[in-house]
């Protein structure tokens, strides 16, 4: 085995697997594409007192709480659906597509 710095190299092929991915994507920002989905869902403002917010503020700051709960479970969706793949255990996440694209790009092209 070889030593490998600032890469947790063990047994086994997973590591290569992160290590590529690592290198040649970016992870999916999963707050900010929940936050789309609820802003498609609930477009609309909601006013308090004389003060009006956007659905997704409200929610984030008056229930914290529930916010992560359905960032959670939005999470899970996702993941069961095969939009978002993870290769560490749910660390961290890439759209299906993104990898997709990143194998077909890689394939070694048939020689004519």
């Amino acid at each position: 085995m070889r030593e490998l710095p600032g890469n947790g190299v063990e047994y086994g092929c997973d590591w290569i697997i992160r290590d590529i991915l690592n290198a040649a994507l970016t992870a999916a920002n999963t707050e900010d594409a929940f936050e789309q989905s609820i802003a498609g869902c609930y477009p609309e403002t909601v006013q308090i007192g004389w003060l009006t917010y956007d659905v997704v503020s409200a929610i984030k700051e008056l229930g914290p709480v529930s916010w992560g709960l359905a960032h959670s479970e939005w999470l899970d969706s996702e993941v069961s659906d095969v939009h978002l793949l993870s290769f560490d255990g749910g660390d961290t996440h890439y759209w299906r597509t993104d990898v997709e694209d990143f194998i077909e790009a890689e394939e070694p092209q048939p020689k004519s």
